[in-house]
């Protein structure tokens, strides 16, 4: 029993470790994960990505409605504050089209921050560079021929650019309200692959922090202890 009890310790504290620093992000040095999406109040019933301007965690760099705009959300996944220097974005064959943000940004550990349109239609990523063949029933799915990228600097010295394959940010490549349609997207994880168009992606929601994961370990620790010494009292009163 003591032997068994030993290795739940030493597999906790490894698990424990793990976790610990360990973060779910797009990339292997940056410490956020990107989501894009589109929003159109003008057309039908439009709706907002979930979670949008005025919710809690969210620090949104963007006007007031009405919106016809894609957008972006940068999640905190690290265990400390995160500066947002800088975001461009090209949509397929464009140079950068981001508006001026307001950046440098400094977002608390698990927050959000989200990037849209400061003024009407000055991110309309829908009608920016369209992809040649792409219809309402045949939505670009890839980087053949180009696709929007996202390219994000953080705390001083890093940067990465994305590619958003599946083309949420310019409405599956060509303009979805085409046919009167409304363009608003779900957030969709870029990088995550699978379904394309309005309804794939969905709510996020705010990501825990190391020092969480932490504190659900040690819970498990603790109920695997409370395992071993009812199993073991019977063992000593016998002896």
């Amino acid at each position: 029993m003591r032997s068994l009890f030993g290795k739940l310790i030493v597999g906790t504290i490894s698990l424990l470790t793990t976790l610990v620093v360990m973060a779910p992000t797009p990339g292997v040095t940056a410490p956020f994960d990107v989501y894009v999406g589109y929003s159109d109040g003008l057309r039908g019933a439009g709706f907002f990505p979930n979670p949008w301007s005025g919710d809690a965690g969210v620090t949104f760099l963007g006007s007031a409605a009405p919106y016809d705009a894609g957008a972006i959300l940068i999640a905190n996944t690290s265990g400390s504050a995160l500066t947002v220097d800088s975001v461009g974005v090209t949509i397929n064959f464009s140079g950068n089209v981001a508006p001026s943000w307001a950046l440098p940004v400094t977002i608390a550990a698990g927050d959000f921050l989200i990037l849209t349109q400061t003024t009407q239609y000055n991110f309309d990523t829908s009608d920016i560079s369209y992809i040649p063949g792409a219809t309402y029933g045949n939505l670009a799915t890839s980087c053949t021929p180009a696709c929007p990228t996202v390219s994000i600097t953080w705390n001083g010295s890093n940067s990465v650019t994305l590619n958003v394959s599946l083309h949420t940010l310019d409405t599956g490549g060509f303009d979805y309200a085409a046919n009167g349609s409304n363009e608003s997207f779900n957030w969709r994880l870029i990088g995550d692959a699978g379904c394309s168009g309005p309804g794939c992606g969905g709510t996020v929601s705010g990501v825990p922090e190391p020092s969480t994961w932490a504190m659900m370990i040690l819970g498990f620790f603790g109920v695997g202890f409370m395992a071993y010494r009812r199993e073991s009292k019977p063992a000593l009163m016998a002896a």
